[in-house]
C-alpha cells in the first residue's frame, strides 16, 4: 500500500513538468470544509503545452486545531464531461482517480505549532495504488486540459480543516469559483465575503511528456477560447 507524503508548506519540490501551479500568492483567507462534503476546483491546463501523463500532484491544507484526531480525506479527479449542466457549464463527470479515505494528520500537531499548514503530496505510487475503495489512475491516461479535483474530509468531529486560497496561478488558470456536491447534484459557488470572492486552492499538478503535434494556429485558437470562457464565467458570477 502506498503511503502519501506530507511536508511543511513551502517545501514541495517539482517532480516533473509543471502542468498547473497556484502556490505563489496566498490571499490570506481560506475555504473551510464541512465534514463529509465533496468540494472541488476546476482548472485549465495550457493547451499550447504538450499533452502529458499525470505523475504527481499536491495541495495545501491547514487547521487551527492542535488536537489529536482521526481525519481522513478522499481526493478525486474528474473530467468535466458530464451531460448535466449547471448554469450552462458541464459538471464533473468521468471519475479519473479516487484516492480512497487517506489518513490526514493534523498540521499543527505535526509541525509542533510553528505553522498550521501542510502540503499533501500524491506521488505516482499513490495514483497507481490508492487506498482500499479507491480508483487507480489509468496509466495510459493523458490528463485532460479541463478537469476538476475534489476533496472530502471526514471524521472532523467538531474540528476545522480548510484550504488556503491562492491567486493568480503561475501556470494554467482557474475559474475562481468551486464545485459543491449537494446531495449528488453539482453546483458552482463563490465566497460571499466582500473582497474575498475568489476561491482557488494552493495546488500543483506535474506530468511527463507524451507524443503530441507541435502547437499550431488551431492550438492558439483553443487557448484563446479557453481564456475567453474563463473570463465570461468570472464576469457572469460577478
Amino acid at each position: 500500500m502506498a503511503v502519501m507524503g506530507f511536508v511543511l508548506a513551502g517545501g514541495v519540490g517539482v517532480k516533473g513538468d509543471v502542468l498547473y501551479q497556484n502556490t505563489s500568492t496566498d490571499l490570506g483567507y481560506s475555504l473551510i470544509f464541512p465534514d463529509s462534503q465533496q468540494i472541488g476546483e476546476q482548472v485549465w491546463l495550457n493547451p499550447l503545452l504538450p499533452s502529458e501523463y499525470l505523475t504527481n500532484f499536491s495541495f495545501e491544507y491547514s487547521s487551527p486545531n492542535n488536537v489529536a484526531w482521526s481525519v481522513t480525506a478522499d481526493v478525486r479527479i474528474y473530467a468535466n464531461d458530464s451531460a448535466t449542466l449547471f448554469n450552462g457549464y458541464a459538471t464533473p463527470g468521468t471519475l479519473l482517480y479516487d484516492s480512497g479515505p487517506e489518513p490526514f494528520p493534523n498540521p499543527l500537531s505535526v509541525s509542533g505549532g510553528n505553522t498550521n499548514a501542510l502540503v499533501a503530496n500524491f506521488a505516482l505510487s499513490d495514483l497507481e495504488f490508492p487506498m482500499a475503495g479507491g480508483t487507480p489512475l489509468d496509466s495510459n491516461l493523458i490528463l485532460p486540459t479541463n478537469f476538476t479535483f475534489t476533496i472530502t474530509f471526514s471524521g472532523l468531529d467538531g474540528n476545522t480543516v480548510d484550504l488556503p486560497v491562492f491567486e493568480p496561478p503561475s501556470v494554467g488558470t482557474n475559474y475562481g469559483d468551486y464545485w459543491y456536491d449537494l446531495s449528488g447534484n453539482w453546483e458552482l459557488l463563490t465566497n460571499n465575503v466582500p473582497g474575498a470572492s475568489q476561491v482557488a486552492f494552493g495546488a500543483e499538478f506535474d506530468g511527463s511528456p507524451s507524443p503530441t503535434p507541435e502547437p499550431t494556429v488551431l492550438c492558439l485558437g483553443a487557448f484563446g477560447a479557453a481564456m475567453l470562457t474563463v473570463m465570461r464565467r468570472r464576469q457572469r458570477r460577478g
